[in-house]
């Protein structure tokens, strides 16, 4: 099987939200908004909803609970203040730092590119701006579980550049568009946004999983649309070729003619108000079924179902209403050659009692000082 036609397995990895949920405002323009009150518990079972789709759909989520968490647990509502202590409301007693928590780490669409190939399970990891870089140790013990289970080897190659992840590919029939930010380009006219994902940082992965040049495409990205399955996503119908679910406006100067001339008469547009403001490019595909918001248009899905895709809609106002997000932002799909034994404990499917008696000592509130942001840098 070719690398490309490798890359939608039907086991996703991804990793549940912390419990001391906070959007630390300023990686994307969801975030650049301040918000005081989150609901950890609500953004739990958003996240399930996710898990039981991917299972509804016929595929499997892998994750792991991480001890790390204990701490946020049981507990009815947790605050912030403005040093960013984690408290208990109403008590003394500091739990932790909200910095010292990967509050980002739902988003393991920014996870590495995982291939398979000669009985050794690779992947090139994602090189993250610093404060979520601590996220590469729950890639590095789950896949190290998976190989284990699959017997195979593992072997991880840092990406020395800046690259946020399979959030930046997207692999259509034997081309893939490799998706990147220049400082200038994507943040003209504005104030400078955060570093995103480099020309140099999707090469590398796409040289470390062994993707030919000619079935490679290059586009830049233009604010906000940070990374590029906030553009477009691949979508397989039930016949006929692999299409493009695209949005035209996503992309700088002619990167949506670059990518209609690779891709002639296979590009599904999508249009601006699902693009920006409902992540329809943001879905994620598991066999014949597809996870979407479920603010998207009738037009876009219907576009969707026209090609025999059933859609499941999900909820996904806390999870990542307050941070800027889709179903695919939550989910890193494997290998489809990979063969993973059916009762693996890490499955969503075999451990989703234990997933859903935990959502009882998930917090129900978290309150943020807004002394907390004050001064924090945005974008």
């Amino acid at each position: 099987m070719s690398v490309l036609a490798d890359v939608h397995g039907d086991l996703l990895l991804v990793r549940p939200p912390v419990p001391a949920t906070c959007n630390k405002a300023g990686a994307n323009y969801k975030s650049e908004v301040t918000h005081l009150e989150y609901a950890p518990r609500r953004a739990y079972d958003e996240w399930l909803a996710i898990c039981d789709a991917i299972v509804a759909c016929g595929g499997d989520a892998l994750y792991q609970v991480e001890a790390v968490d204990e701490p946020y647990l049981g507990h009815a509502a947790l605050e912030v203040d403005g040093a960013g202590a984690i408290r208990p409301a109403g008590a003394r007693e500091v739990l932790g730092q909200i910095d010292e928590v990967d509050t980002g780490r739902v988003f393991t669409a920014n996870g590495p590119w995982v291939t398979l190939r000669d009985r050794v399970l690779r992947g090139v990891m994602p090189h993250m701006l610093p404060h979520r870089r601590r996220e590469a140790g729950y890639y590095r013990a789950l896949l190290g579980q998976i190989a284990d289970a699959c017997g195979l080897a593992l072997e991880l190659t840092d990406n020395p550049h800046r690259w946020e992840g399979m959030a930046d590919v997207a692999v259509t029939g034997d081309k893939v568009i490799l998706t990147y930010a220049v400082p200038g380009h994507y943040d003209r006219g504005l104030a400078p946004k955060s570093a995103r994902s480099s020309r140099e940082g999707v090469t590398f992965a796409a040289d470390h999983a062994g993707v030919p040049a000619a079935a490679r495409v290059h586009a830049e990205l233009v604010y906000p649309h940070f990374h590029g399955d906030t553009v477009h996503f691949a979508v397989r119908p039930a016949e006929g070729p692999t299409r493009l679910a695209h949005y035209a406006g996503g992309l700088w100067g002619d990167g949506h003619d670059v990518v209609a001339r690779a891709l002639p008469g296979r590009l599904l547009p999508i249009g601006m108000a699902d693009a920006v403001h409902h992540y329809a490019g943001n879905s994620r595909q598991v066999k014949q079924g597809v996870l979407v918001t479920d603010t998207v248009s009738p037009a876009f899905a219907t576009s969707l179902e026209r090609l025999g895709l059933t859609l499941h809609r999900i909820a996904l106002f806390e999870l990542f209403g307050k941070a800027g997000g889709g179903p695919a932002c939550a989910t890193l799909h494997l290998p489809a050659s990979l063969a993973l034994p059916a009762r693996a404990p890490f499955r969503y499917s075999v451990s989703r009692a234990q997933a859903l008696a935990r959502r009882e000592a998930i917090p129900e509130r978290l309150r943020v000082s807004s002394d907390f942001f004050a001064g924090r840098v945005r974008g």
